[in-house]
């Protein structure tokens, strides 16, 4: 049996197997969103084909993660996590579909892969892990291209669904007066990606391997009247920087309010803010919503919601597309020249795609 009959034989085995319940509280979301429209010919063909309900507005997306810069360039590390990279390359793209207030529909793979992995034990965990993504997530694999390369690299496309009474929630929507949200708990993959040796870090390794897009609140948020919205990927700062710019707005940030895991809250004061400020991997929803519009509950998950700050205006609106967060500590601006409760000034820029 050559490589490519392995894999498909593996990925159809898995595709075929039967699918556990979705995580996705169907409840609080719209027909379409249980309606999700069939899957006419996937996997095996030059191209997928998709019966979409009427009315439906199709949202797509795509991430790529690379061996060496998205996770470990270790081949020891890349076996033992062969599962949770699987399953993180559906999630982060779950994540971006959330954030847009629309609900998962499927997803295609793009995988090269280096000659090492290309072996039963390797290939069955990996699937195991994206299928195990795809099942909780309510998304099927409609298919995708395999090719060589010597090191790991996956390309998830994504697509999801939104009623056509349901407006997507762009980062370009914040208003002054706005209050800021976030989703879950800040910080807990970047201190486990830098500790993942002590006590801490090994309690947090499942936020960092393991994340859970948040798409039955990002869905309800779209609904309720939220004004923005953007997935926390690369760090907070530079994330909600990406809505001031987009929204021509500033914003105030109150270090304080950060929601942060007791596990994390036992940490160094300064290295925890760093972790949650510029750490990135979370995947929680940070978002606006006006200030007389209260966040949703989400009593199935019991995902709290947390305000952070508020949306400010900025004086010179030309020069908006470059305004980053304020931050305020304990009433206190931080600024350069007055950085408590950090030392320094610290580097809050986040993840760098491009860097090094």
């Amino acid at each position: 049996m050559n490589e490519f009959e392995l894999i498909e034989r593996i990925f159809s085995q898995m595709q075929a197997a039967p699918s556990s319940s979705s995580t996705v509280d169907k409840v609080n979301v719209d027909k379409v969103n249980v309606d999700k429209g069939g899957v006419e010919k996937g996997i095996g063909d030059d191209a997928a084909v998709m019966g979409l309900p009427a009315g439906a507005r199709l949202v797509s997306c795509i991430d790529t993660l690379v061996q060496g810069r998205h996770f470990s360039a270790d081949w020891e590390q890349v076996n033992k996590l062969a599962f949770a990279i699987g399953y993180k390359a559906v999630a982060v793209n779950v994540s971006d579909i959330a954030a847009m207030g629309a609900t998962p529909h499927s997803i295609l793979l793009a995988l090269a892969l280096p000659e090492r992995l290309a072996n039963e034990q390797w290939l069955t965990e990996f699937a195991k892990g994206l299928f195990h993504a795809c099942q909780l997530f309510g998304v099927t694999l409609i298919g995708g291209d395999t090719t060589r390369s010597d090191s790991l690299i996956l390309s998830v496309s994504a697509q999801g669904l939104l009623a056509a009474s349901t407006p997507a929630v762009y980062r370009s929507g914040a208003q002054v007066g706005d209050k800021i949200y976030v989703s879950g708990t800040l910080g807990d993959a970047a201190y486990a990606l830098q500790h993942p040796d002590n006590a801490q870090g090994v309690e947090l390794a499942h936020r960092l391997h393991m994340p859970t897009p948040r798409i039955a609140l990002g869905a309800a948020l779209a609904k309720l009247g939220a004004t923005s919205m953007i997935d926390i990927s690369d760090g907070l700062y530079q994330d909600l920087g990406h809505i001031c710019g987009q929204s021509k707005v500033g914003m105030r940030i109150h270090l304080e309010q950060l929601p942060t895991s007791k596990a994390l809250a036992s940490s160094e004061l300064t290295e925890r803010l760093l972790c949650q400020l510029a750490g990135g991997d979370d995947y929680e929803l940070a978002f606006t919503l006006p200030a007389h519009i209260e966040p949703p509950i989400d009593n199935k998950s019991n995902t709290p919601v947390t305000c952070i700050g508020e949306v400010i205006a900025v004086n010179d609106t030309n020069a908006a597309k470059n305004v980053q967060p304020e931050i305020f500590y304990q009433g206190q601006p931080v600024t350069p020249a007055h950085p408590a409760p950090f030392s320094t000034w610290p580097n809050l820029t986040g993840y760098q795609h491009f860097a090094g």
